[in-house]
């Protein structure tokens, strides 16, 4: 039962939004929003697996307020303008919907993500081990082997010194099978193992001849996991 959050400062809108939302079988809304500082407190609050999210906001915007989030669920920019796609792909969004939401495009923007949560159950971990289902396939991979771990739309690409393994699923599904001790988010396209850093220049870390960049709201966390001499 995936649990949704709806952010926008349209009435009307956010309305419609809950009455498309209510309508899913299994789907539940735990709340409706009218700013980011009260979808804030209901994202520390409770697990939220989809996030239907406006970008026109008073005080901070919707491509604002995902830089400040570390944990990204399922992210659906829901605009009354086309402008702001280009920007909100960058973010991994998972689907941009032109208001007003038509239910045909609303049940597809559902199936894809029922689609993707699914795939997230198909992958599984072991202490040493990940299991993924790849080129139709079962794959183990070792942990020890494990690069870094890279989104692309709706696949995701584990990298290991000989291979890359492309799998549909998501991100924070990956990150949620990968042991916090050894593996760490730098960016919401990149999940790296921490003990395969060669170096890190300026906003980004070197692994191999691979250099992935860091995002502002990780960076805390990633420096604070390094130890300096």
């Amino acid at each position: 039962m995936p649990n949704c959050l709806l952010v926008d400062d349209d009435e009307m809108s956010r309305r419609t939004l809950e009455e498309l939302i209510k309508k899913i079988k299994n789907w539940k809304l735990i709340a409706s929003c009218s700013n980011v500082i009260e979808a804030r407190d209901h994202l520390q609050n409770y697990s939220i697996d989809v996030l239907f999210l406006d970008v026109e906001m008073p005080d901070i915007t919707g491509l604002e307020f995902l830089k400040m989030l570390t944990d990204t669920p399922e992210v659906v920019i829901v605009s009354s303008k086309e402008k702001y796609a280009l920007d909100a792909f960058e973010y991994e969004v998972t689907d941009y919907l032109l208001k007003p939401v038509s239910p045909e495009r609303f049940l597809k923007t559902v199936t894809r993500i029922e689609n993707r949560l699914a795939s997230d159950n198909e992958n599984y971990s072991t202490a040493d081990s990940v299991f993924v289902k790849a080129n139709n396939q079962v794959v183990k991979i070792m942990l020890q082997d494990i690069l870094w771990v890279e989104a692309y739309g709706d696949y995701v690409s584990i990298f290991t010194d000989k291979d890359r393994y492309v799998i549909h699923a998501t991100m924070k599904g990956i990150e949620g099978k990968l042991p916090s001790d050894q593996f760490l988010r730098v960016h919401r396209s990149f999940i790296i193992r921490v003990d395969k850093i060669n170096a890190i220049e300026d906003t980004l870390i070197v692994i191999g001849k691979k250099l992935i960049p860091i995002g502002e709201s990780f960076k805390t966390e990633l420096m604070s996991r390094l130890k300096f001499l």
